[in-house]
């Protein structure tokens, strides 16, 4: 007897979600929260803070890091980054600023290529991998309570998050931003297995500050209820909502209205909303912004790619 759509629809549905439970599938990630290895003890001291008097290298990196849209540039700042590190490994300041780099130089340079090249797709989640280790890292260094529960044995993120202030926000962020593009890039067993780590996560940064890195929070929510499946927690009216809070916040961060069309116009199959999405971020002023006008620039690009697949996509 032949089976329903419905009916195929649930036992794959079904088979999909114990696969992932059973950690199958190459689905979990180890980070220095589930290793076996405890981490080492952690200091009472506050978190180290970088300064050009300290780090000969910072005031190099950051030159370098004003041109980040230019691959080159990119790659050579992050090597001074990481150089100033053998000096001070737990520099919370430049652990974090190479966790967003790592972050760039995968989504912002790589991830195109990718869509052209499918053999640079391990390129991409490589980069994203060390954008990870650079964030749990800062994230360690930034809050010494979260080293504290992670050392104890509590490392599951989504247990202990809730002990970061707002000196840990940005490598959250950052650890989310770059876990969630990875399992993306890795597939839908890989969503499903890190969902919750990613909304608890981001959940706490909403909570810290809505406005942080132009309205990101509402950004990534609005992506992370479009991509979900509804069994999964995916809701298409959530992910507008948060998509319009955050242009409400920042209307000229262009990476919003990118991922509002990427993520969010196909589920609706609304290819008009598509379209002017995306033509409004072609027509935008990337120095709106000038701490972002190099991730604006690449967003650009994005914006072309992606309207160049609106028939394929609609």
């Amino acid at each position: 007897m032949m089976m329903s759509r419905t009916s195929v629809f649930a036992a794959m549905t079904l088979a999909a979600l114990a696969w992932v439970a059973s950690g199958c599938g190459g689905a979990a990630r180890s980070s220095s929260f589930t290793k076996d290895a405890p981490p080492p003890a952690v200091a009472d001291a506050a978190p180290a803070t970088s300064g050009s008097a300290a780090n000969p290298y910072w005031e190099q990196a950051e030159a370098l890091w004003a041109k980040r849209d230019d691959e080159a540039s990119l790659k050579q700042a992050i090597d001074l980054y990481e150089k100033s590190l053998q000096n001070s490994p737990d520099d919370a300041k430049v652990l974090t600023r190479l966790a967003r780099a790592y972050y760039l130089l995968a989504d912002g340079h790589y991830w195109l290529k990718a869509q052209k090249d499918p053999e640079k797709k391990e390129l991409l989640l490589t980069t994203h991998e060390k954008g990870l280790e650079y964030s749990e890292r800062a994230l360690k260094a930034s809050s010494p309570d979260f080293a504290r529960k992670a050392a104890a044995g509590q490392r599951k993120i989504r247990e202990i998050v809730n002990v970061v202030g707002k000196e840990g926000q940005e490598p959250l962020y950052w650890y989310a931003s770059n876990l969630g593009r990875w399992a993306r890039a890795k597939g839908f067993s890989t969503v499903l297995f890190h969902k919750e780590d990613i909304f608890q996560v981001m959940k706490h940064v909403l909570e810290l500050d809505a406005k942080f890195f132009h309205a990101a929070p509402h950004r990534y929510f609005g992506a992370y209820y479009a991509v979900a499946p509804a069994f999964a927690g995916g809701d298409l009216k959530k992910s507008q909502k948060h998509f319009e809070r955050a242009l409400e916040l920042e209307p000229d961060y262009l990476g919003t209205k990118v991922l509002y069309a990427d993520t969010l116009a196909p589920k609706l199959r609304d290819k008009d909303l598509y379209v002017k999405l995306l033509n409004e971020v072609l027509a935008g002023d990337t120095e709106k912004l000038p701490d972002v006008a190099p991730e604006n620039r690449l967003e650009k690009k994005k914006a072309e790619w992606f309207l160049s697949l609106a028939e394929d996509r609609f």
